[in-house]
């Protein structure tokens, strides 16, 4: 089979990204072409997600400092995405959270999008964007979200089927999109973050990409009220300036900054329990740090309704902020989570094996359904 795989941009090596791996390890030994606006990981996330496949990019790649800008290019992206114009391929295949399923593509392909979400900055965390991001506060951002919501509506009709990586975001794409969605939940690396039965120690654990929409400034203000329980924060991005101020003075908090997967996986493992306030879509992390057996306190939103058993996995707090946070974490301290081989077994219903295996099965359904084959 002749696939062109389609994602929005290859920066970090996240959630997204390694199900991108995933993906294209199912089609491993197939004639795979991947597209992307642009491609900047480093040699080591290369060989672990792209692996020796032909990676072509958009003009975004000769860009100098493209992926400390990219997010000012969202105007163009459609543009650049429609430019790659793919014939002659047996199936398209995308992972979107952006500008992905956009790809120009001959009709008569079989199109399919993974969809992680339809693009939140210009529907429902329109809101969100405009407050706390730059480019949102530019005064032609309400113009160009105007047009890009065309877009986005036009091109989610040159997608065949749809996949979704929770009920969340299958409810979203047909509020947005008018769709239906087949739910397929993201690969979770089980084998690899293994279950920890040993003794906790006495920190609480914070960890991921430091950007506005995380709230790691929020868990970090609630614990500032709860001076005698510690925090351990560990990850960097473009909001890491801000903490330098805010942990000055803050003796119970600790911020290691980025941790390799091996040091990050022994701190979940001896956490009392970790900590999420975002509002994902799924979060893979989340589950991660459950294969652990360690317990999880989450916002009560999206995807994290699905994957953390509420009073078994950990506990949710209904809203985005520090007094709901407290109350959760006092509920925690009074009621701990320590059956850790229950925590662990929650988890395992999201392993990367059953991923493979059901989006195989269902590209497969889809392939012999629009080319009428047996």
């Amino acid at each position: 089979m002749k696939i062109a795989f389609v994602h929005d941009w290859f920066k970090a090596n996240g959630g997204a990204e390694k199900v991108a791996g995933e993906i294209l390890d199912v089609y491993e030994g197939e004639d795979v072409t991947v597209y992307t606006l642009f491609n900047k990981f480093n040699e080591s996330d290369r060989k672990e997600i792209l692996k020796d496949h032909v990676v072509k990019t958009s003009l975004m790649q000769y860009i100098p400092f493209v992926s400390k800008i990219y997010r000012y290019m969202l105007p163009v992206m459609p543009w650049l995405m429609k430019q790659f114009r793919l014939k002659n391929y047996d199936l398209v295949l995308s992972t979107s959270h952006a500008v992905a399923k956009g790809i120009g593509a001959d009709p008569a392909i079989l199109n399919i999008c993974y969809c992680h979400s339809p693009m939140r900055y210009v529907w429902d965390m329109y809101d969100d964007y405009v407050a706390h991001h730059a480019v949102g506060k530019f005064f032609l951002y309400k113009w160009f979200i105007h047009y890009i919501r065309k877009w986005d509506l036009k091109t989610a009709g040159n997608v065949h089927y749809f996949i979704a990586n929770s009920e969340h975001v299958r409810r979203r794409i047909m509020a947005s999109y008018n769709r239906d969605a087949k739910v397929i939940y993201p690969p979770v690396r089980t084998n690899k973050f293994s279950l920890y039965e040993g003794e906790r120690k006495d920190y609480y654990l914070c960890l991921g990409r430091f950007v506005p929409y995380k709230k790691i400034d929020m868990i970090v203000r609630a614990f500032q009220q709860m001076p005698d329980k510690k925090l351990v924060l560990i990850g960097e991005g473009y909001g890491t300036k801000q903490f330098t101020e805010i942990l000055e003075h803050s003796k119970n908090i600790e911020w290691l900054g980025y941790r390799k997967d091996e040091e990050m996986i022994r701190y979940i493992q001896e956490a009392k329990a970790c900590l999420f306030a975002a509002k994902e879509d799924f979060g893979i992390l989340c589950v991660e740090v459950q294969s652990c057996g360690t317990p999880v306190i989450a916002l009560d939103y999206g995807g994290y309704t699905e994957t953390v058993n509420d009073g078994v996995s950990g506990y949710l707090f209904p809203e985005q902020d520090e007094e709901s946070l407290i109350a959760a974490v006092n509920k925690f301290e009074q009621t701990p989570l320590t059956d850790h081989k229950a925590i662990r077994d929650n988890s395992l219903r999201f392993s990367d094996e059953r991923f493979r295996q059901e989006l195989k099965q269902y590209v497969d359904e889809c392939y012999k359904t629009f080319y009428g084959r047996k």
